[in-house]
């Protein structure tokens, strides 16, 4: 496979400096991003970072195909992503038919006007969030680790990454005692940690970053805009 081939000693004493420095900004943007980031902020921020996080990628030697971003790569990524968002489209469809489900998606979205929604839906997620976290986890990181150790463990590691990615997070969204705070934290680490894991086999298997930006696309965006038309369709 193209997306798997090991440097010379030399060649990774760049790789190494590049993964600690996408680390250390992905930990230092996780903070400011959930904790400190004006709202109007995060969809250019999180673009302008992403950049910055190709950057360090292409300063280390990394090739457009070892980042998902070869032109080639591009429709076979767009296959496995239009397929990905099928499958999720039509899952998500089918919930809105059970008044059950209506009510469970619509509890997942805070009340706000429609222009908001769409916004947060159509551009917010697709943008500020999925592009940016592929770029970060299945691109620059998982295009770094594949370079420094075997696919299966670049993958397996960039897995675990995203999922602890998700801990402030959780924790700021999170209520009740300790215990059930330390759940929540527990329960979505595990799930983004699956969640991603599946995004890097796509990622792998079609060789473009496109596959993972849709799928991630799917499961965020199609949900919210899933829990805003079950806000409308709920009693």
């Amino acid at each position: 496979m193209r997306d798997v081939q090991h440097h010379s000693s030399n060649e990774r004493h760049g790789l190494v400096p590049a993964l600690a420095l996408a680390l250390a900004l992905a930990v230092a943007w996780d903070l400011v991003g959930n904790l400190v980031l004006p709202g109007a902020w995060y969809v250019p921020a999180n673009l302008a970072v992403a950049a910055l996080l190709i950057a360090i990628g292409r300063a280390a030697g990394l090739r457009w195909v070892d980042l998902g971003l070869d032109r080639a790569d591009a429709r076979r990524g767009l296959m496995y992503g239009v397929a990905s968002m099928l499958v999720v489209g039509v899952v998500l469809a089918l919930a809105l038919f059970v008044p059950a489900s209506q009510a469970r998606l619509a509890d997942g979205i805070e009340p706000a006007d429609a222009t908001t929604q769409w916004f947060v839906a159509l551009v917010r997620i697709p943008l500020g969030t999925a592009v940016f976290e592929e770029v970060l986890f299945r691109g620059v990181l998982l295009g770094l680790l594949a370079r420094l150790r075997d696919r299966r463990t670049a993958l397996l590691t960039s897995s675990a990454l995203f999922g602890i990615w998700h801990v402030v997070p959780a924790w700021k969204t999170s209520s009740g005692t300790g215990l059930a705070v330390g759940a929540s934290i527990v329960g979505t680490v595990v799930v983004t940690t699956l969640a991603g894991a599946v995004f890097g086999w796509l990622r792998l298997r079609s060789r473009s970053l496109l596959a993972p930006i849709l799928a991630h696309t799917a499961t965020n965006s199609l949900s919210y805009a899933a829990a805003i038309v079950a806000l409308h369709l709920a009693p």
